[in-house]
């Protein structure tokens, strides 16, 4: 639909219902994938901005994440919904649930990157919206009041013809996601295991067909996800994750150092594995491994990948991605698989990772980790080499950045930001995928991460100059 305008709506529960429908656009889509290559875990085919330090406050990355518009969309349905006439209580809380998650997931993301940001809280007349930043925490605390809202609001579950909306668990679910963020660890656990203690949601028992459109909204794993519809709403994540030789532009590949996180099939890393074979590197890895990428001398879909046929190659890493395209025909530009926002494995993942951060070591914690695991073919997780909160952790991270790579968004990202390892992630020469004897090892780039700078992201430009109230981070002046 186009933009609604507030001065001619609010005459029915169809005119709300539409107003909410439009604010789903606000939802990171399908070009969200380009976020990947803001971690350790992609590279872009042009120029890395993000994970290189190149980023400035003009920088268009920057300018597109401040989204004050969403916010004042969000609040003006809060202002005009009771304007409504015969509008039931049971609907007009589910509009202003679904209106809350989107209020709150934009405010997220944005507290998350730029960290102290102007807190809107009901929509402003022009003269008055020059305002300041507000603290990291205050506005935190604001929107976890509106997602406790949203939570009371929601419905458990949903009709088919409401496939897709929001519900109790994704508000439970993004609740867990800000919560572990910000290290109130045992309150995200505790969010977690609401969500889990459902009992709505369940591990889909194929990973790979999570990806592929025949499985959209059809399988008990995915909470939330933007929606595609095919011939009608289509995406192009083939123009941007494919070989030029099946239709694709190859923006964003994977790095040797994503290839090199997923254990062998017998549960070890690379480097501690027997069967590892550098010299035949795509054998017997986790299963994930073979969903999650393309990789050399394999055909799909009737595409052969030679990455160095100049015919069909572009991928400097020698690396594609393979989620969301699985299914795409040969020479197809278009798909409409879903794109996943939210989805029962990562949360069991968070209240894994909370819970270990909260008491260290416990049997839920492994449990819910074996879930995961095995679902993927792996084995249950080594309790007695996994013992401690150290080492528990870092096997929990390294299971978060396998299992949900190219997915919500930029959740890899995310985490290194978070878990103030980017300075190690990030300083770094980017390399392509070697194999001896076959692909050769080639610097790529450089990229840069200033811990002092870039840890938060710059309050862009744009906003500054129509602002007198508005102050740069120190970071960035």
């Amino acid at each position: 639909m186009d933009q609604p305008s507030s001065e001619t709506f609010w005459n029915s529960a169809e005119d709300a219902e539409m107003w909410v429908n439009y604010l789903y656009n606000s939802l990171p889509d399908f070009e969200s994938v380009l976020r990947e290559d803001w971690s350790d875990n992609g590279f872009h085919q042009s120029i890395s901005i993000i994970a290189a330090g190149r980023h400035t406050p003009s920088t268009n990355y920057v300018e597109r994440e401040w989204d004050y518009e969403t916010i004042r969309r969000c609040l003006e349905l809060f202002q005009n919904i009771e304007k409504i006439p015969n509008i039931s209580q049971e609907r007009k809380n589910e509009l202003m649930g679904q209106a809350r998650f989107i209020l709150v997931f934009t405010y997220f993301e944005m507290m998350t990157l730029f960290r102290d940001i102007p807190l809107v809280k009901e929509p402003l007349p022009i003269e008055e919206s020059d305002i300041p930043k507000s603290p990291k925490q205050e506005v935190l605390t604001y929107i976890l009041e509106q997602i406790d809202m949203a939570i009371n609001e929601l419905p458990v579950s949903l009709t088919a013809s409401q496939s897709g909306k929001i519900t109790k668990g994704a508000a439970l679910a993004l609740k867990a996601r800000m919560l572990l963020y910000n290290e109130r660890w045992e309150e995200a656990a505790a969010a977690a295991k609401q969500l889990m203690d459902l009992n709505v949601y369940e591990l889909h028992p194929d990973f790979g067909e999570l990806f592929i459109s025949e499985t959209d909204n059809k399988t008990n794993e995915i909470i939330l996800a933007y929606q595609y519809v095919k011939t009608v709403k289509e995406h192009q994540l083939i123009r941007r994750l494919h070989a030029i030789g099946n239709g694709g532009f190859s923006q964003v590949t994977a790095t040797p150092s994503l290839a090199n996180a997923f254990e062998c099939i017998d549960g070890l890393p690379i480097d501690e594995s027997p069967l590892y074979d550098p010299e035949n590197p795509f054998e017997n890895r986790d299963t994930r491994f073979y969903e999650t990428f393309i990789f050399p001398y394999q055909t799909i879909n009737g595409f052969y990948y030679d990455p160095l046929d100049p015919a069909n190659w572009l991928s400097l890493t020698f690396l594609h991605f393979r989620k969301y395209i699985n299914d795409i025909e040969k020479g197809k530009i278009t798909g409409d698989s879903n794109w996943i926002l939210i989805r029962y494995a990562e949360v069991l993942l968070t209240y894994a990772e909370a819970k270990n951060e909260a008491s260290g070591p416990e049997n839920s914690i492994y449990d819910a980790l074996d879930l995961v695991r095995l679902r993927a073919g792996m084995p249950v997780v080594d309790r007695d080499k996994y013992n401690t909160k150290e080492k528990l952790r870092m096997l929990i991270r390294n299971e978060r950045r396998v299992e949900l790579s190219v997915e919500g968004g930029g959740l890899r990202y995310f985490d290194i930001i978070r878990w103030r390892i980017a300075e190690e992630v990030l300083n770094t020469i980017v390399t392509s995928f070697e194999v001896p004897g076959k692909l050769p090892k080639n610097n790529l780039d450089t990229w840069v991460f200033d811990p002092n700078k870039h840890y938060v992201w710059p309050i862009p430009q744009s906003a500054i100059d129509k602002a007198k109230n508005l102050e740069q981070h120190p970071e960035w002046q």
